[in-house]
């Protein structure tokens, strides 16, 4: 694809925003009092000492049902890039555009892995925010990957 062809409207961006708003309304169709429950989340954060001198801010209690709401949009979001990857496959989109949805596959159902640990088995504020820097680093690391990949092979053999 030229640089021409490339620079022109992400339409499945646009399509896939359109879906997170969809999914985003559904989301908060679905569960009683999202925003109040946001808002409780908020509210309930106050500083916890994570090392000596150091204290960071946390919740104090579990919120089941916004990790829950928040569980429910990750996957759904990971799911709906499968589709718009393909497409971005057979409309012979570019490499960059590809390797962003595959990140965002991974990042998407990632999150909904580690969100799932605070449901399930109730892993601490600190562990889960250290899984999800982790996570972030990971998809960055598959994207660029999967450039330096695509790079590699498009150069001619010496």
């Amino acid at each position: 694809m030229s640089k021409k062809q490339s620079a022109k409207t992400d339409i499945l961006g646009i399509v896939t925003f359109g879906l997170f708003l969809i999914i985003v309304a559904v989301i908060f169709m679905s569960t009683p009092d999202l925003l109040d429950r946001i808002l409780d989340f908020f509210r309930d954060f106050t500083l916890q000492q994570l090392a000596p001198y150091i204290y960071l801010p946390a919740p104090k209690s579990d919120h089941p049902t916004l990790y829950r709401a928040v569980f429910q949009f990750c996957l759904a979001f990971a799911t709906i890039h499968i589709p718009i990857l393909g497409a971005r496959f057979l409309l012979k989109e570019s490499v960059n555009r590809k390797a962003e949805t595959i990140s965002s596959i991974l990042f998407w159902f990632g999150a909904a892995w580690i969100i799932n640990l605070l449901l399930t088995i109730d892993i601490a504020w600190y562990s889960f925010l250290g899984y999800l820097i982790a996570l972030i680093g990971v998809s960055i690391v598959t994207w660029s990957v999967i450039i330096l990949i695509a790079l590699t092979l498009r150069k001619p053999a010496s």
